[in-house]
């Protein structure tokens, strides 16, 4: 097993992405889905007139395409440093897939600028209709991705590795007798139930709502337990209720961190199994936006 360890690639190693990771990710989609509202009320709201602007078919219409298309065949490379044997040297894996995904944002983006968000030709329609869903299936693939991995980037996660973690959290749970035993009592048996799970469709649904619930009724019952403690004892006055606040937090996230584990161990099959199942149906959207986007390219230069 030392062996293995040692014998992997240093710029392949992944890394938990830092919290910053997906505020960014947040912003970038938000300013992605801007543009594309700006857009359309321009050209298909007809609030500026197109032929003003560009058309596809000129200069600006023409270059802005191509940029698009080299932004969408520079996406690809990221498959392709994955499984070529002499690209899997190449710089930071993570980082590949970083822009793999990026670019699979931005490309499609700059097309529909490109097309002026009207549909003029059969091959263009198909071309455009295969490239949105393969950006928005990627998107999909993004978030299951997160839900197995630690950050976009980290390391795939393993069942063991997440009841350890919430494992971690036990001691912590029987400090808390001292202010509220129910809330301990409660989460208990929430991580009883969170392992009978069967990774069922209706046990994936249920367990995300029962922690939702259960995160939110034991931080409020800690909340009412805690200062009702505090103002008989008198704690709440003073310097001394800046020491309750802060326990009070570090309580209350210890809680959350404690059920949402159990829960992310309950769900964690089923969103293998739904990553497994995206990439099966993402792969050959791929492959048709490929063809669709090729066959486009060579109409357009040919008549």
């Amino acid at each position: 097993m030392g062996s293995q360890t040692q014998a992997t690639p240093t710029e392949d190693r992944r890394k938990s992405a830092p919290g910053a990771e997906g505020k960014g990710w947040t912003w970038f989609l938000l300013g992605i889905t801007w543009a594309m509202i700006v857009g359309y009320s321009i050209f298909a709201g007809h609030l500026i007139s197109a032929k003003k602007l560009y058309k596809p078919g000129d200069n600006v219409g023409y270059y802005i395409g191509l940029v698009g298309g080299v932004m969408m065949l520079i996406m690809l490379l990221y498959p392709l440093r994955k499984r070529v044997k002499f690209m899997q040297g190449i710089g930071i894996l993570p980082r590949w897939f970083k822009w793999h995904m990026v670019l699979g944002i931005l490309g499609p983006t700059v097309v529909m600028f490109h097309s002026t968000f009207t549909i003029r030709s059969i091959n263009a329609g198909v071309a455009l209709i295969c490239m949105m869903l393969v950006s928005g299936s990627g998107i999909f693939g993004r978030f299951f991705y997160t839900k197995i991995h630690n950050g976009l980037y980290g390391r795939q996660v393993t069942l063991k590795g997440m009841k350890e973690e919430m494992a971690k959290t036990g001691s912590f749970n029987r400090s808390l007798m001292m202010f509220a035993p129910e809330i301990e009592q409660n989460i208990g048996r929430f991580h009883v139930r969170s392992e009978k799970m069967q990774g069922g469709l209706w046990d994936f649904l249920s367990i995300g709502f029962q922690a939702a619930s259960l995160v939110k009724s034991q931080i409020k019952y800690l909340h009412k337990v805690m200062y009702a403690q505090a103002h008989e004892k008198k704690w709440d006055e003073g310097a001394i209720k800046q020491d309750v606040d802060k326990l009070y937090e570090e309580y209350a996230t210890h809680i959350r961190l404690s059920i949402n584990t159990a829960r992310d161990t309950a769900q964690f099959r089923t969103y293998e199994r739904l990553f497994s199942m995206w990439h099966i149906f993402h792969i050959p959207l791929v492959y048709m936006m490929v063809l669709s986007g090729i066959y486009h390219v060579v109409s357009v230069h040919m008549y």
